[in-house]
């Protein structure tokens, strides 16, 4: 279960000695306490430098020094803590270090970004509001901005944002690979397709977006073009889980069972949680006489539907590849 911010603001509100000092007075002065966080800090003791800039921090809340090394310390705990994949430990790091340094751009960034990847997109959107007031213009913020807003599905502030970024990074692959999949959220696909093929001209080795290619060209009924793109996907990246089902459905809307059910079977084998693989192998499977077959994938694919339903009310997202761009 992730936690939300603002519990962890509540919490560290009621349990901090940084909010405690108001009811205790001023409190004596520890002037070595900074130059020890430092070298516990180049010492690789990242916790107690962390605690030593604290200490600082309570006595001094401006102290520049010390506000500096909590955000330093506080950021190698976070990303230590999310290679580990303890992604609310790295969490409480960040939004700990943000009430003793409430005012920097950079820990606002990292909060913004994790709060992201925790689907706390709300949270995300405002760290990253107040990460922009202090530091508009930043390309990176300006880009984060815009993947949230896409997020949120704020469509045209994610196509406005990541327009301003490609003004000022206009060979940027993965921007042209965001902007297009803005504009194919939105329906706009053709404003998507010549961004996803810029995207493919500054890096040609890549398999998103060829596969996004695809699923336009699928869902307007090319079938010819959809399974070309879906193979240059899958020439990189074979168990691409979406590249299979894409190719194994226009093979069925084509009639082709046979092909259809080859592709449709490497699918669930490489995401056996992407619902629409066994909704079209159950179909293929049933136009090929195989009827128990069928029934079986049918039903699989009914229940991951309600299971997907369940978890997109709670906030959890599935995806039929893990790779990206």
């Amino acid at each position: 279960m992730s936690l939300t911010r603002a519990s962890l603001v509540l919490l560290f509100a009621a349990t901090s000695p940084l909010v405690a000092q108001t009811s205790q007075g001023p409190q004596p002065q520890t002037p070595m306490v900074e130059s020890s966080g430092t070298e516990l800090l180049k010492s690789g003791k990242v916790s107690e430098a962390r605690d030593a800039f604290e200490s600082v921090l309570n006595v001094d809340p401006a102290n520049q020094e010390a506000q500096a090394g909590e955000v330093d310390s506080s950021e190698r705990m976070a990303l230590d803590a999310r290679a580990k994949g303890r992604m609310n430990d790295a969490l409480t790091y960040l939004v700990r270090a943000q009430q003793f340094v409430p005012k920097n751009a950079r820990l606002l960034f990292d909060l913004g970004i994790q709060e992201d990847d925790m689907h706390l997109y709300q949270d995300a959107d405002r760290s990253l509001g107040a990460a922009e007031l202090l530091n508009p213009g930043d390309p990176n913020l300006i880009y984060a901005v815009a993947r949230v807003k896409m997020d949120l599905g704020q469509l045209s502030a994610a196509a406005e944002n990541m327009q301003t970024y490609l003004k000022l990074r206009p060979n940027d692959a993965s921007a042209h690979y965001g902007l297009a999949r803005v504009y194919q959220l939105g329906l706009q696909f053709d404003k998507a397709r010549p961004e996803f093929q810029r995207s493919i001209d500054l890096e040609p080795v890549q398999t998103e977006a060829y596969y996004q290619l695809g699923d336009i060209a699928l869902g307007q009924g090319n079938f010819s073009e959809a399974i070309a793109n879906f193979s240059k996907t899958l020439a990189r990246d074979p168990k691409h889980g979406g590249a299979l089902a894409g190719t194994g459905q226009a093979y069925f809307k084509q009639k082709q069972y046979v092909q259809a059910e080859d592709f449709l079977e490497r699918a669930v084998a490489a995401a056996p949680d992407y619902e629409t693989s066994h909704y079209y192998l159950g179909l293929t499977l049933a136009r090929l006489g195989r009827k128990e077959d069928s029934e079986r994938e049918l039903a699989l694919a009914t229940k991951l539907a309600d299971e997907a339903k369940k978890n997109a009310r709670s906030g959890i997202q599935l995806s039929p590849s893990a790779a990206n761009q």
